[in-house]
């Protein structure tokens, strides 16, 4: 027997209301009105609501900050950018149909977008699905057919050059009608084109800074940055595609915007392995005076932030020679791959970070980091750094950057300078026989119990057991 009909979705109510909607509404207000369309008995049907708002695949609203949302065909409505035409678009006519599809609504069918002239007239822009060869990541060749708008017969009369841009205005986002003018080279204003495309990336860049994670949608991305931009009529910035590639701080794929230096995907991790290319890092140039300049760093372990020690470093010193003093002074077995990460606090946000892969280096002294310098990683004090010794282990260290000042001169660097007062553990065998020696060793075999150990004569009954030395 077919179950009664509950009424409309929560989906279906908040597309029709991203239909219907003139302009901005508070979150608050938008849950409400849902909440009236489809009351609800659950716990926490607020909870409901706004988990249904945020998977929807198509999403129908922009948030205009935390607690303010837009319907995405308003934020749409007059986004403009523009496209150098080049020498296919001059002399052929011919624009791939992708440049216009992260301005229209996800999966949207791009042989049904429609075209029109400054006056409202429809341009004769037929289909043409071309077979191109391209390179995959592993630089083999396949061919793949794209597809492309011919405009040849709009663009022929007027004379256009590849250096002419092709500027493009959302009129209707929903329905894919799309409005098209040339503007010649001549007529450009470069200085506020540049100015518009650094706007549009910082625009993205905070919206990355704030997001949950670190990368977002970019179906998601472009229409919040359009419903921020201030003047969206004005002069158009580039393509967002074309300013993300030349942003030092950003980069894409297919589906997301994330930041440069973010960890390589796994496919790009299979690149470097087939390539031998070590991971891409952002590092600065660094002076010969950076190079004399002594980083002061307090490296403490991440599990017990009681033990640490204080570092000196020269600017111009690697990772490498960091790894080999940081291994000395902790103590740790010099045979285990080390790595270390660079950790970034995200604007707008007190308690959370990303880390930067910086690299890392073996027991040789090799490695993808070994020869990072200090001083190119661009700390500033109070800067901090993940360390962590024996991948297998997991040994983690926070190293935080107290201080940069110049070199002593007949001084020998790296060195330790400082470490914590030590709070001895004493051997629990001599203990029982009522003498009082310091714990060297733990038995990881016998225990898991780290405030047990055993000095330097008790431990050597335990040979054959696992044995870890006492960091104190």
């Amino acid at each position: 027997m077919a179950r009664p009909s509950s009424g409309p979705s929560y989906k279906a109510i908040l597309a029709d209301l991203a239909a219907s909607l003139t302009g901005p509404i508070p979150l608050e207000d938008l849950i409400q009105q849902v909440l009236a369309r489809k009351p609800s008995s659950a716990k926490n049907p607020r909870h409901a609501v706004r988990v249904e708002l945020s998977h929807m695949p198509s999403q129908p609203f922009v948030f205009l900050d935390s607690k303010t949302l837009l319907p995405t065909r308003l934020a749409m409505q007059g986004a403009r950018f523009r496209l150098p035409l080049g020498r296919r678009g001059a002399e052929r006519g011919l624009i791939q149909m992708k440049w216009f599809a992260s301005y229209l609504p996800s999966r949207f069918d791009l042989k049904k977008v429609q075209f029109v002239d400054a006056e409202g007239k429809v341009i004769s822009a037929p289909r043409r699905s071309i077979s191109e060869k391209v390179n995959d990541l592993l630089e083999e060749e396949y061919e793949r057919i794209v597809l492309y708008a011919d405009l040849s017969a709009w663009l022929r009369p007027q004379n256009v050059t590849r250096r002419d841009d092709l500027l493009v205005t959302v009129l209707d986002w929903a329905n894919g009608v799309l409005q098209l003018e040339v503007e010649p080279y001549q007529k450009r204003k470069p200085a506020l084109i540049r100015a518009r495309d650094r706007l549009l990336a910082d625009l993205l860049y905070d919206i990355l800074e704030n997001a949950r994670h670190e990368w977002v949608w970019i179906y998601e991305a472009i229409p919040t940055a359009y419903a921020r931009l201030p003047e969206k009529a004005g002069c158009p910035p580039h393509h967002w595609r074309i300013i993300v590639e030349q942003d030092d701080r950003l980069r894409f794929d297919d589906y997301q915007i994330q930041y440069a230096d973010a960890e390589p995907s796994f496919f790009e991790r299979i690149l470097q392995e087939q390539t031998g290319q070590p991971p891409p890092r952002r590092l600065q140039p660094v002076t010969q005076e950076q190079k004399r300049r002594v980083y002061r760093f307090k490296a403490a372990l991440e599990r017990n932030r009681r033990i640490w020690r204080k570092v000196e470093i020269l600017g111009g010193q690697t990772l490498a020679d960091l790894n080999v003093i940081l291994v000395r002074a902790f103590q740790h077995d010099f045979d285990h791959l080390a790595g270390f990460w660079k950790i970034v606090p995200r604007r707008g946000a007190k308690t959370r970070y990303r880390e930067v892969e910086l690299g890392t280096v073996d027991p040789l002294g090799e490695g993808d980091g070994a020869d990072v310098q200090i001083a190119a990683i661009g700390l500033q004090e109070g800067d901090r750094l993940k360390y962590v010794f024996d991948f297998g282990e997991w040994i983690e260290h926070i190293l935080t950057l107290e201080a940069i000042y110049p070199a002593e001169e007949g001084v020998n660097y790296p060195r330790e300078i400082a470490r914590n007062k030590p709070r001895y553990l004493y051997c629990i065998r001599c203990q029982a026989s009522g003498r009082e020696r310091v714990a060297s060793w733990y038995c990881i075999t016998c225990f898991t119990d780290p405030t047990q150990g055993y000095c330097d004569e008790c431990i050597e009954e335990h040979d054959d057991h696992y044995t870890r030395e006492i960091v104190y």
